[in-house]
């Protein structure tokens, strides 16, 4: 049973630093968002199509409803959601929940006034703009205060303001690196031979690396026993699966200089994984 959390002091970042970055990610468009309306008779369920924050650190959400929640909320009213971002592993020969994020919030629809407004700023991201415009979109403002994200390490509780700080430090540059893009292209490119390696690495100890988990083997399709799996690539460093006969671990194993700029993280993640991401 290798060690655990081999020298991880030597990385640039350690596990709080990993969440929070990945708790940006989240609220900031990664993932799959899904709200529901817990006040509300039935307690209706709207999937959230696209969310992100703006310029000015507000979020924001917009969805094409169907006409059966179309009145979920009126336009200029508040209604108490809660929010749940499900982000998945970039590998697409495996569906494995790789963290979540969940948090109650006040949700106000814009009216189509107020929508063409922003829309024409530029102010909205991207898929959030694309949704908003479509012939049924509508755009909502989320006000929330604190986030508690799920992974492999546990259960973490942050405050709104402190993700959005560590968006502001990463600055426009870094800000417009697509981590997801870069993961699902490590994903699908990674010699299995080099990514074993590197677990095989983080495992006995001759890297700096962080047990984030580690339980039995059950369950599971045959064709990922015995296997390892790239779960997230973020900013801070690399987090994989080793799917073993008889235990499942997931390591973090953290970059060894800070990224910042997409040639930093093409050159940290050729020297983990031998796989360069397109700078």
């Amino acid at each position: 049973m290798g060690r655990t959390d081999n020298g991880a002091q030597l990385g640039y970042v350690g596990v709080p630093g990993r969440v929070v970055s990945l708790a940006h990610r989240m609220l900031a468009g990664a993932g799959r968002a899904n709200v529901v309306a817990y006040r509300l008779e039935g307690q209706p369920t709207l999937p959230c199509l696209a969310h992100g924050f703006m310029p000015d650190g507000r979020m924001v959400m917009a969805a094409a409803p169907h006409p059966d929640v179309a009145a979920l909320t009126p336009a200029g009213q508040t209604v108490d959601v809660r929010v749940d971002i499900a982000k998945f592993a970039p590998d697409p020969s495996v569906r494995i929940v790789a963290a979540s994020a969940h948090f109650l919030a006040g949700l106000e629809w814009l009216t189509p006034g107020e929508t063409d407004e922003l829309l024409m700023a530029g102010e909205l991201p991207e898929l959030v703009a694309t949704v908003a415009d479509t012939a049924s979109g509508r755009l909502a403002i989320v006000s929330t205060a604190r986030v508690v994200v799920h992974d492999g390490s546990g259960a973490t509780p942050l405050s709104v303001d402190q993700v959005r700080a560590f968006g502001r430090e990463l600055g426009d540059s870094i800000a417009a690196v697509n981590t997801e893009v870069v993961a699902l292209d490590a994903a699908v490119s990674v010699d299995p031979f080099d990514l074993a390696g590197m677990c095989d690495a983080a495992e006995n100890g001759w890297i700096p690396a962080h047990l984030l988990t580690r339980k039995p083997s059950s369950g599971g399709c045959a064709h990922t026993r015995n296997r390892d799996f790239v779960v997230d690539v973020d900013l801070t460093g690399v987090t994989v699966l080793r799917e073993g006969s008889t235990a499942t671990s997931v390591y973090f194993v953290p970059f060894h200089r800070p990224t910042s700029s997409a040639q930093d993280l093409a050159d940290n993640l050729a020297s983990l994984l031998g796989t360069p991401a397109a700078a």
